[in-house]
């Protein structure tokens, strides 16, 4: 019985997804909805392979607003639900972000405020890690870059 009821929200998922996609085809300029269509491609495949989906970025065409509705979509595939919401999330340093959150998130300031502080400690937690492991690549000799 599991089964069914996963099947149909794997069908759901693709069903939202593909209807998002339609509505994002018919406002994208084409250059950049192709570039979002085939990074959703590899990360549908990725997924479907039982892998977690890595950072996308490098392509010149990857702009911010890609970025955002690669960031929704995303969010549909793994959730099957599309009431999310994408807001302005600056980062730890002021840069710009954005997140996506439950509808009932966008109204609540205190709510908004909290995700901020969450987002901040783990990419300060991130931040501590890169540094650490930068320092055990140096102290060994091995070059970070590449």
């Amino acid at each position: 019985m599991n089964d069914a009821n996963d099947s149909g929200s794997e069908n759901r998922r693709i069903d939202h997804v593909s209807l998002y996609m339609e509505t994002l085809k018919a406002r994208m300029a084409p250059e950049q909805y192709d570039v979002l269509a085939q990074v959703v491609h590899e990360t549908a495949h990725l997924i479907a392979e039982g892998h977690q989906a890595g950072p996308v970025g490098g392509l010149s065409a990857f702009t911010p607003e890609v970025q955002r509705e690669y960031a929704t979509v995303l969010a549909i595939l793994l959730t099957g639900r599309m009431d999310h919401r994408l807001v302005e999330m600056p980062g730890p340093d002021g840069s710009p972000g954005f997140a996506i959150v439950e509808a009932s998130a966008t109204d609540d300031p205190v709510r908004l405020q909290e995700i901020r502080k969450d987002l901040h400690r783990w990419a300060a937690k991130r931040q501590a890690v890169d540094n650490e492991l930068d320092g055990i690549a140096r102290a060994s000799g091995l070059s970070v870059d590449g």
